[in-house]
């Protein structure tokens, strides 16, 4: 509670419109957040395994952005906008996707649906009110199991895929906390009924810069026009004063990418990962690679890589996490392909490798799908002992073999092969720009395949 109280006292008066400052709608999907308040600014990083990633640091009036960079030099900058990018330009490799922009709506133009551009909402919502008996309230203590209930059929109704569903299980445990706190006051929340029978909900703030966030909003479908009444009315109970309505990213999902277009929004909040040069063009200077040993491996360290996988496997709780190589295939990855090895003294501690074979390429190419003939290549090898967990050694070790393989492959497509339920590594993975191409069986195994262009 110090550090959210903290933190509103930065963002009190601000112009902020994007939701990465807000402890309900965004800090609280991380499972551990650190802040730290020094020299007029306020700093905030989610600790990792794989890597740290730090917030755009807030400065309180007379501090620059710059001056409070100066402090964490070589830290990646997460969820930045293009205020913040603006006054550190020239630093630091940016990179944006689009399915990261927030959409940002006028409140009063998202309340009053005035004119041509809405005609098809407010027709929703008429339809909505016609045909249901319906209410809207505020939720109440003696609410909850019913709500759970709800979101549970909701769930229940969704054919997910497994990184969707679990994070739809993580967001039902997430709602049971909002609602605590909408019952405290601290959050907005409304509950729409037709005959009794919950049929929507959302959940929202109003952030101390005076802007408003929805980060919740569920309806069943089977009651026609029940999101465009729940938005609509929502918005109107409870952020009337307020100038701009953030109603978040659209993940690339292309319905929800459209739904959210229709609301016509006053614009995009772009959001920014902002890497330091030196890093960007040097990764072995990276923070998270100092003081250790990077090496390319070759067949005279066969002995020591071997026993590496071998002792880094048995210890996983799910073998299937990592297939090891077979003595042909890691002598082949060691003579013919590219792999790094990360040292503490004479300790190998992290691992990544391209695999250059070309025959098992043109199967990996097959299995993604590819339109068009181009190298494909295993991502591989990737195992961190211990010891070396939690430094981001292996994000960093990953993102200098990526860079050889720019440097010397390109183009080409990268290939990780990951069993379906290894979600931290599918995760990492994401995070370096890959996404799924393809899905096959092999034995007791089933493998995503997951892709990037190089």
């Amino acid at each position: 509670m110090e550090g959210r109280a903290l933190l509103n006292t930065y963002l009190q008066g601000s112009a902020s419109v994007g939701s990465e400052y807000s402890y309900y709608a965004f800090i609280c999907w991380f499972d551990q957040v650190e802040y730290t308040e020094e020299g007029g600014a306020l700093y905030l990083r989610a600790v990792d395994e794989d890597g740290d990633m730090y917030w755009p640091p807030l400065v309180k009036e007379g501090v620059s952005a710059e001056d409070a960079l100066k402090r964490i030099p070589d830290a990646t900058i997460y969820f930045a906008n293009e205020d913040f990018v603006n006054e550190t330009y020239g630093k630091y490799q940016l990179h944006c996707e689009r399915k990261w922009a927030e959409y940002i709506y006028d409140a009063k133009d998202f309340i009053a649906l005035e004119g041509k551009r809405y005609h098809a909402k407010r027709n929703h919502i008429k339809k909505f009110l016609k045909l249901y008996n319906s209410t809207i309230e505020q939720i109440k203590p003696e609410d909850k199991q019913a709500v759970l209930e709800f979101e549970r059929k909701w769930l229940e109704d969704k054919d997910f895929d497994e990184k969707a569903k679990e994070s739809a299980l993580r967001e039902m445990e997430i709602v049971d906390m909002w609602y605590d706190q909408a019952i405290k006051g601290n959050l907005i929340a409304d509950i729409v009924r037709v005959d009794g029978e919950i049929v929507g909900m959302s959940i929202g703030e109003i952030m101390p810069s005076g802007n408003a966030v929805v980060m919740y909003e569920k309806g069943n479908i089977q009651f026609e026009g029940v999101y465009s009444y729940l938005a609509n009315t929502f918005a109107k109970r409870n952020f009337s004063g307020c100038k701009y309505i953030n109603r978040q990213e659209d993940m690339g999902l292309e319905g929800l990418r459209k739904s959210k277009l229709s609301y016509n929004p006053a614009f995009l909040n772009n959001r920014y990962v902002m890497t330091p040069l030196q890093c960007a063009k040097s990764p072995n200077k990276c923070c998270a690679l100092t003081g250790y040993k990077v090496k390319r491996l070759t067949v005279e360290d066969y002995d020591t890589a071997m026993t590496f996988f071998e002792s880094g496997r048995e210890a996983l709780e799910d073998k299937k996490h990592f297939l090891n190589y077979t003595e042909e295939e890691l002598k082949s990855v060691l003579e013919k392909g590219f792999m790094l090895g990360v040292f503490e003294g004479d300790k190998l501690l992290s691992t990544c490798a391209v695999d250059t074979d070309k025959e098992y390429g043109k199967k990996l190419a097959e299995i993604c799908h590819a339109e068009k003939p181009i190298n494909h290549y295993e991502f591989s090898g990737i195992m961190t002992a211990p010891e070396g967990q939690r430094k981001g050694i292996s994000n960093a070790l990953c993102r200098e073999v990526i860079e050889y393989a720019k440097e010397n492959l390109s183009p080409c497509v990268l290939c990780a092969v990951v069993q379906y339920d290894n979600m931290r590594s599918i995760n990492n993975l994401q995070k370096l720009g890959f996404e799924e191409r393809g899905r096959a069986e092999y034995n007791e195994y089933d493998f995503r395949y997951l892709c990037k262009n190089v």
